[in-house]
């Protein structure tokens, strides 16, 4: 089901991302960040799919004493938790291209109109009226558009807020998973003391550490872009305004 999903999502990906309108900072940067996003959670998820297979314990150890052990030890979803910042970060994105998306049709939509009656004033005066093409690349203006710019911000703050808390389930509970070498595992109905073990846990480990790798470089992207439109759009904005009017 992951792989089709997957594979369904990169053509769109790949003809959105073609249109090189670009009316906003970062556009085809973000389209990218969602295909690598999507083929890293792909890949990494592979070493956990047999997680159930590689839990074993010593000893003399019943099928639903082993089966117990395996649920008090991973209480919590690990690659459920990854699919659902996944889509949280899918969502986010979405939502503000859907509002950049409607707020560049009316202003294009508004050019058309101013297009269209300056044809019309033309063709009263010469008697000849020409087809004025509107602009086909509209870019976004954040020094005007106040309202825009802070929907843009709020965009960063709720990615990096959203990786700061996948951080937090990867390094805090996730990966305390599969760093311990042996499970000591005792329950109400299996008393034990049994020793358990998991398979595989480097390649968990790697996983883990890539996802983290990736919010990082989620965090860092959202931050400088943060950081860069604060600059270019509201205190040089401020500056010139100082400039111009005192």
């Amino acid at each position: 089901m992951a792989a089709a999903a997957l594979a369904g999502l990169i053509p769109v990906l790949h003809s959105v991302a073609g249109d090189k309108s670009g009316y906003y900072i970062g556009r085809q940067l973000w389209f990218g960040f969602i295909a690598v996003y999507g083929m890293v959670v792909y890949v990494v998820r592979m070493p956990w799919s047999p997680i159930h297979e590689d839990f074993w314990c010593h000893g003399n150890i019943t099928d639903p004493c082993l089966i117990e052990c395996f649920e008090n030890s991973f209480s919590s979803p690990v690659v459920g938790i990854w699919y659902f910042f996944f889509f949280i970060f899918l969502a986010l994105f979405f939502l503000m291209e859907f509002f950049m998306a409607q707020i560049r049709h009316k202003q294009i939509k508004v050019k058309s109109v101013e297009s269209a009656a300056g044809e019309m004033e033309e063709g009263s005066m010469v008697g000849i009226q020409e087809h004025i093409p509107f602009p086909k690349k509209s870019i976004l203006n954040f020094h005007q558009e106040k309202m825009l710019l802070l929907l843009y911000l709020l965009y960063f703050l709720l990615q990096v807020g959203t990786q700061c808390v996948f951080l937090f389930f990867l390094i805090c509970h996730h990966l305390p998973l599969v760093s311990q070498a042996i499970i000591h595992c005792r329950t109400e109905s299996c008393p034990g003391p049994y020793l358990c073990l998991i398979r595989g846990t480097m390649e968990k480990r790697m996983s883990i550490y890539t996802l983290i790798t990736l919010s990082f470089m989620v965090i860092l992207c959202c931050l400088a872009f943060f950081m860069y439109s604060i600059h270019h759009y509201l205190l040089k904005g401020l500056s010139t305004a100082k400039f111009w009017f005192g």
